[in-house]
């Protein structure tokens, strides 16, 4: 989000980015430790778990970065509360007719993201 738009979000969908946004900072350590003890375990070139753990370092790392951007540039308001339409905002549930089990997918601003329920 390098162009800092206002994304509009309600106060549950702000609260659970940023838990996601904690519990990412939280697992830093986590994943520097594992990087440490894949680093002892000899040549880097050919250390599968080594590289493994740097990737998801630098995923993690994208994702931190992408959320405190989203959340500092967040506006708070409420959901609409008209039901039967898709606004952002709302949760809206999808079946399909070939699929017994419903999708929660959850409308989170102006850019079109989407976030299934954990």
């Amino acid at each position: 989000m390098a162009d800092n738009q206002t994304t509009w979000l309600t106060q549950e969908s702000y609260d659970r980015l940023n838990a996601e946004l904690f519990a990412l900072k939280e697992n830093r350590p986590v994943l520097a430790a594992e990087i440490n003890e894949r680093r002892e375990e000899g040549d880097l070139k050919e250390n599968g778990g080594y590289h493994a753990a740097r990737e998801q370092q630098g995923q993690e790392e994208a994702r931190i970065a992408y959320l405190e951007e989203l959340l500092d540039n967040a506006t708070i308001g409420e959901a609409p509360q008209e039901s039967g339409v898709a606004l952002v905002g709302t949760v809206v549930h999808v079946y399909y007719d070939d699929d017994e089990e419903d999708k929660e997918t959850f409308l989170i601003g102006t850019r079109g993201l989407e976030s299934s329920n954990p």
